[in-house]
């Protein structure tokens, strides 16, 4: 979800949504995208949830106010990813496990590559599309709050670690690092 991805997807599918451009902003920083995709591929954590998250903290959230909100996005994450996104990507992965393994003489091996890409920018405005209904499940009830760097770091550790918890994702010590490095990156 770099940044020069996330211009290239559909212009009007997440056009005026915080959530969005704060992911697009966090995913930036340096370590969060290798940190997030980790938990993702070791841990099943959907990228989306940390986001949305982090986001909460961002705009001063507490703990309690992020728990009403919590099994929602649970819920729709898990079928967005079911139903959109993780079919996208296990075609993706096929293509380029085929193209690293499959017949050296493989004469559509370029339209293979583009098509893949394609899916790739496909996936990308899934998980956008994604985000956009998160953002829906709060848009009118968070409001921007400011509170010390300190306490969002908290409480954005706290946040992910319920995410990771209702939606049982087991964070092991190297899964625990990632979610303190990603949080250290984003609020310094």
């Amino acid at each position: 979800m770099s940044a020069a991805a996330s211009r290239a997807a559909a212009p009007n599918a997440t056009g005026g949504n915080p959530l969005w451009d704060f992911a697009v902003w966090a995913y930036d920083r340096e370590g969060v995208a290798k940190a997030c995709l980790a938990l993702q591929d070791r841990c099943g954590a959907d990228v989306n949830m940390i986001m949305f998250c982090l986001w909460l903290a961002s705009r001063g959230q507490s703990n309690e106010e992020f728990a009403p909100y919590l099994n929602a996005a649970i819920e729709l994450s898990r079928r967005w990813q079911r139903d959109f996104v993780q079919p996208l990507r296990d075609c993706r992965t096929n293509m380029k496990a085929y193209l690293n393994d499959g017949p050296a003489d493989f004469k559509h091996r370029a339209a293979m590559t583009s098509l893949r890409e394609q899916i790739k920018q496909c996936e990308l405005d899934m998980e956008r599309l994604q985000i956009a209904a998160m953002y829906a499940l709060v848009e009118d009830t968070i409001p921007q709050m400011t509170i010390p760097a300190a306490a969002q770091r908290e409480t954005a550790d706290r946040n992910v670690k319920a995410y990771m918890t209702e939606s049982g994702v087991k964070l092991d010590p190297l899964g625990q690092s990632h979610v303190q490095q990603i949080v250290a990156a984003v609020f310094t």
